[in-house]
């Protein structure tokens, strides 16, 4: 049996990998056909392969789920065409010890896409970012740009660039009236303050150089102006990087983290939650599209064509993706947690497959 097992593993894996190659290349050649507008004497050919090429892991573990069920129904379909599985269920292997060879391989992928979720695409994703951020300077000298807004202690900040080596540019903070006892027409602002530059010292301290300052009285206001001056707050060089970053780029402890701090400043963080759980229970949704396949592959598809098999795994695979994205950005939309948003079509998916294999066997 153990033999036998393998046998189906290494079937399906092969086919996995077929289907990844596939899809990898279609990506690549779209997406280059697709950007090929915007090279120009900054942004080479040669940058643009680069970014392309740097997006390739995440792109590998977004497709994993997919590849699974397009690799399950061509591996196991190949089997089925060569009336091996016939003479496996006749020598008395039950379907559900298929469909465990079946998973064992997809399971270690998946897993490995974790890896690669973790630790290398959100690296690549972020150097590709960079690449492209820089086209349209002489320079590579800031990572950010275009500007960001954050919340930090209760002060609304802006911030217009940094480089780097961690230097903010064009600073703005916006101070409201935290006083509860004050006339309404007095809460809208305490003070702003104004900086072309800040270099982060330590912890939560920061020195802000060339500071103007402008206080707002009931009777007057005060503008004073300063070299420099010191500013406690509760942004962090990684805060700070991290908001200036898609939430499709970030690994799950960077969207853990920066979820964290949106919650502790009472800010929404249901996109980088969405995310998160996206990205920790892609296992889960492979394993649920493994079960359909194999369902499918024991049931009208058995007779099928390798096309035919294709064809209904892409199908398959695209409603279930957009099943993902609709109810999970439902949930975001709604208010209720991203968890059960994402959870809905891969729990769907578990039941049909678990249901399908059972009236099969």
């Amino acid at each position: 049996m153990k033999k036998i097992d393998k046998y189906i593993a290494s079937s399906v894996l092969w086919a996995f990998l077929i289907v990844s190659v596939v899809l990898l290349g279609l990506d690549f050649a779209l997406t280059f056909i697709e950007q090929i507008k915007k090279v120009n004497d900054n942004y080479t050919i040669q940058s643009l392969l680069q970014v392309i090429l740097y997006r390739l892991p995440g792109k590998l573990a977004e497709y994993i789920p997919i590849a699974a069920l397009i690799g399950t129904l061509m591996g196991l379909g190949t089997l089925a065409a060569t009336s091996e599985l016939t003479v496996m269920r006749a020598a008395g292997m039950p379907i559900w010890r298929i469909g465990l060879a079946a998973c064992q391989p997809i399971l270690l992928v998946s897993l490995m896409g974790m890896g690669i979720s973790e630790f290398v695409a959100p690296i690549a994703e972020q150097r590709a970012n960079l690449i492209e951020k820089f086209k349209d300077q002489k320079s590579g000298a800031f990572s950010l740009t275009g500007g960001v807004w954050l919340k930090a202690n209760n002060d609304f900040v802006y911030i217009d660039a940094a480089d780097s080596n961690g230097t903010l540019y064009g600073i703005k903070i916006f101070s409201p009236n935290k006083d509860e006892s004050a006339p309404q027409d007095q809460k809208q602002l305490k003070y702003t303050k104004s900086a072309t530059t800040a270099q982060h010292i330590e912890g939560s301290t920061w020195q802000l150089n060339e500071v103007t300052e402008t206080y707002f009285f009931p009777d007057r206001i005060e503008t004073n102006s300063t070299a420099s001056a010191e500013w406690n707050v509760s942004i962090t060089p990684e805060n700070l990087f991290l908001s200036s970053q898609e939430t499709e780029t970030l690994s799950l402890s960077q969207l853990l983290r920066y979820q964290t701090y949106l919650q502790k400043e009472e800010l929404d963080a249901s996109q980088y939650e969405l995310e998160f759980w996206i990205t920790a229970l892609r296992p889960v949704a492979s394993l649920a599209l493994v079960l359909v396949a194999l369902s499918s592959v024991f049931g009208p598809l058995r007779s099928s064509t390798m096309g035919g098999r294709i064809f209904t795994g892409v199908i398959i695979g695209l409603a279930f993706q957009n099943a993902l994205n609709l109810f999970g950005r439902m949930s975001v939309a709604v208010g209720f947690p991203p968890l059960i948003g994402v959870s809905i079509p891969i729990i769907i998916c578990l039941l049909a497959g678990i249901i399908l294999v059972r009236r099969r066997g």
